[in-house]
């Protein structure tokens, strides 16, 4: 859009002075360039042909103003996405330290220090008696692996039995 607006400023502004330079002033016009004679015209008609080579300037220049207002607003977008991944990288990095600083405390913890952990059953199951005051754990019997919670719709596949998703 930049350079069609240029080469639209710059063909206007050529023909205009082209058209000044090399003829002289009269009621009826011959329009003359490089030493040819291409039209007679009026006043009016030469005036209408001016209004012309001033939009087609005026069309280029707007082209020229478009294409850099499109630039800065792409290099703010720019320049915030890059300070939007700065932030992210930072945090990353403090995650990550973080993380590293855990794992190394765990590491030199004694083995017996570690609390049990509970884990909450879904909603809508019966909850089990607590293996710890005398219920045999075999007695419970958890569900499959691959069977849906109640509220969830089972997954629908295409792959068959023995085939591989990753084939």
């Amino acid at each position: 859009m930049l350079v069609l607006g240029l080469l639209l400023v710059v063909l206007s502004g050529a023909v205009g002075v082209l058209l000044i330079a090399y003829n002289n002033g009269g009621d009826a016009q011959t329009v003359t360039m490089f030493g040819r004679d291409l039209a007679d015209v009026t006043m009016a008609q030469a005036f209408i042909a001016g209004l012309v080579v001033a939009t087609v300037f005026l069309i280029g220049l707007s082209m020229i103003m478009s294409a850099g207002r499109r630039a800065r607003e792409n290099r703010a977008r720019y320049r915030e996405a890059r300070k939007e991944a700065k932030v992210a990288a930072r945090e990353r990095d403090e995650l990550a330290e973080q993380l590293r600083k855990e794992e190394d405390d765990h590491r030199h913890e004694p083995v017996g220090s570690y609390t049990d952990t509970m884990v909450t059953p879904p909603a809508g199951t019966p909850v089990p008696h607590d293996t710890r005051a005398g219920t045999p754990a075999a007695a419970i019997t958890p569900p499959p692996r691959h069977a849906a919670a109640p509220q969830q719709q089972p997954v629908v596949t295409n792959i068959k039995p023995g085939d591989s998703p990753t084939r």
